[in-house]
């Protein structure tokens, strides 16, 4: 329903701001990464997300787009995990690193954020792996991730599992380098698998 909010930073904790626009003073949910990125007065713009509840209405706001897409894929996508906590993630690890812990089955890392133990760990990894959007990607632009879908595609129709051709692919590219074509990526991934 909301994009974003622009206005006037009438307060910032934390926990919360409050953003002033039209004249009316919007308080907003935000973990503590956002916090850090606002200024501590003037002008500023969150990327919201609006909870609809029978009782209430809440809206959450992020310091970027690439941050309110992943809480809200994991609001949306993980099962039994909340609006409260996806902020308390986003608050303890920040998007690069929670897209690779879950990428690369990292239950570790996951386990360091405060009330995430094995069982959430794991669900968080089995229903995001792969199903992020390849603009979360980090450090990666929308050729790189269609090159390494698309080199990662080849592996699984040669017989490969998806998850040992994703690993072999990621490494191929770091032995390449960002300007490495398709068939080269392949060829090298090959030789991780």
């Amino acid at each position: 329903m909301y994009d974003h909010l622009r206005g006037r930073l009438s307060a910032r904790k934390p926990t919360h701001v409050v953003i002033e626009a039209g004249g009316v003073g919007y308080r907003v949910d935000i973990p503590l990464s956002t916090y850090e990125a606002l200024p501590t007065s003037g002008d500023v713009t969150v990327y919201t997300w609006l909870k609809v509840a029978e009782d209430s209405l809440r809206l959450y706001g992020f310091a970027t787009e690439r941050e309110r897409d992943l809480f809200q894929r994991l609001v949306e996508s993980v099962n039994g995990l909340g609006p409260s906590r996806a902020v308390a993630i986003l608050s303890n690890v920040s998007v690069a690193q929670l897209q690779r812990a879950i990428e690369e089955g990292d239950v570790d890392t996951l386990k360091k954020v405060r009330g995430i133990g094995d069982k959430l760990a794991n669900r968080l990894i089995v229903e995001l792996k792969g199903r992020l959007p390849d603009e979360l990607t980090a450090g990666k632009g929308p050729e790189s991730a269609s090159l390494e879908r698309d080199a990662a595609s080849a592996l699984v129709a040669l017989g490969y599992e998806s998850s040992e051709a994703e690993r072999a692919v990621r490494k191929a590219r770091r032995d390449l380098g960002s300007d490495a074509r398709v068939e080269d990526v392949i060829r090298r991934s090959l030789s991780h698998v």
